[in-house]
């Protein structure tokens, strides 16, 4: 009896040793390497949105802890040099933030009638495809209630409800809000608007029982940052792809190869799996997937008069599969607008397509009356440095506390013809240029417009800004 023992258990084992041989021998080096970097680009967007939602919703420590689930929160000011919560952040209008979770049931969110001014609720799913819009051009101005529903709820939709129902990949969803905001002094006003805005659960808002609470998600803390650079991003990326189940059609060819690297929807990941050899392969695969993100993401769009005319955010449509293009859109700025709602050209270099740096230069940008941005609600320019990965980066502190110039500027100065003349430098100007200065850093910079509600003319690529011109 002990050998038939004996026996099962050595059979047990050699077969428990050949399943975890079985990983390795399925996969050279040089395809570990391939995959890795594959799998990167496509989990880039992912890991981003993970650090972002980590740090406002879950990690209570944070400086940038918003609130839990379902609750909305706003910023009674706009954005300055001390926010870090993303990359190339919106100083333009103060911006009402929140994270649905949509296991347990579908949530309403409800906006006031809102007078003129501007505003736009952006909802993005995990992927960070901008899958809907609430907002002045999308739906209009007045009031309404809009109901999202997550991929695996069965329930009923009430009818007559909801002036529109929205369906989502994900499980967890962001929104973003901006309002317009006319100065300082209109500040008050915003916030009358935000306290307006509102989330509730479908059964509240319906008048029935509450469904029961579903399991807390497995969140894996963030305490080393380079993870999400290295052979572990895989442990997140597994995380957030157990939340976008079922998968669309058009990746199951995907996530089935990145199964070869330990890719799999919510499972624990341990390199200890690879042998030292696939280990390095798959880490020079990361290396060559950051390399190829941020090589798209210092040309991502059209050049014009040294201009990036930035074209890269939208739907799951939109992208048409291109995976490269959703990661540089994240590294160039995550969360941006569709175009049709937001247009955002950037620019890195001047007229003669030298780094912009304020140590080294100062500079000028001349808008004639019809170069002017083309702006159905507004525009503005936007100055930032490359501290975050060399690439993006954040406002700057500056003596004056002015971040961008924009088109409700107070004591803006136009030329006699129409035109504007914007004066960028590291030095505080002494003369009459001070009401058109945007301050910029002893350092590499770069700017950004933003057309909210761009014309035709920016829309169909006719329109384009000045050269950025260094001052001699």
């Amino acid at each position: 009896m002990n050998r038939i023992v004996l026996f099962f258990f050595v059979i047990l084992t050699l077969n428990s040793c050949k399943k975890e041989q079985s990983k390795e021998s399925q996969i050279s080096p040089e395809e570990a390497k391939l995959i890795a970097k594959d799998a990167y680009i496509y989990a880039y967007p992912m890991l981003m949105g993970y650090k972002s939602l980590y740090y406002t919703t879950i990690d209570k420590t944070s400086p940038g802890y918003r609130s839990g689930f379902n609750e909305i929160t706003h910023d009674r000011r706009p954005a300055d040099n001390t926010r870090k919560d993303v990359v190339s952040m919106n100083a333009d209008t103060p911006y009402s933030l929140f994270a649905f979770d949509l296991r347990a049931e579908p949530m309403v969110f409800s906006v006031p009638k809102i007078k003129d001014r501007y505003y736009v609720f952006q909802f993005i799913d995990l992927f960070t495809h901008n899958f809907a819009y609430v907002g002045t051009r999308e739906t209009g101005n007045d009031a309404g209630d809009y109901l999202f529903v997550g991929p695996n709820w069965k329930g009923k939709i009430p009818e007559g409800k909801f002036k529109k129902v929205f369906h989502v990949e994900s499980q967890l969803v962001t929104g973003i809000g901006r309002t317009q905001l006319f100065g300082t002094n209109d500040l008050p006003n915003i916030i009358e608007i935000q306290n307006k805005y509102k989330i509730t659960p479908l059964s509240k808002f319906i008048g029935t029982n509450a469904p029961k609470t579903v399991t807390s998600i497995d969140w894996l803390p963030i305490s080393e940052p380079n993870d999400f650079s290295n052979i572990n991003f895989i442990k997140y990326f597994n995380i957030y792809l157990n939340l976008v189940q079922p998968f669309n059609k058009e990746d199951l060819a995907e996530l089935k190869k990145f199964e070869k690297i330990g890719v799999n929807p919510g499972a624990k990941f341990d390199s200890t799996q690879f042998s030292n050899e696939i280990i390095t392969a798959i880490n020079e695969g990361v290396n060559e997937g950051i390399a190829a993100i941020k090589d798209k993401a210092s040309k991502i769009g059209q050049q014009k008069n040294g201009w990036n005319m930035m074209d890269p955010f939208g739907n799951r449509e939109f992208y048409k599969g291109n995976r490269l293009l959703r990661a540089a859109a994240v590294m160039v700025g995550i969360y941006g607008n569709d175009k049709a709602e937001a247009f955002y050209p950037v620019a890195y270099v001047d007229s003669n397509n030298n780094t912009l740096n304020g140590k080294i230069g100062k500079y000028k940008i001349h808008f004639s009356k019809e170069q002017v941005p083309p702006a159905k609600y507004f525009w503005s320019i936007t100055m930032y440095d490359k501290s975050a990965d060399g690439v993006g980066g954040y406002l700057i502190k500056n003596p004056i506390n002015r971040f961008l110039i924009n088109s409700t500027t107070k004591g803006l100065q136009y030329d006699k013809d129409g035109g504007l003349t914007v004066y960028i430098q590291n030095e505080k100007p002494v003369n009459e240029t001070l009401s058109n200065w945007l301050p910029a850093p002893a350092e590499d910079f770069y700017l950004m417009i933003r057309i909210y509600g761009p014309k035709e003319t920016a829309m169909n690529n006719t329109w384009s800004p000045p050269s950025i011109e260094k001052v001699k």
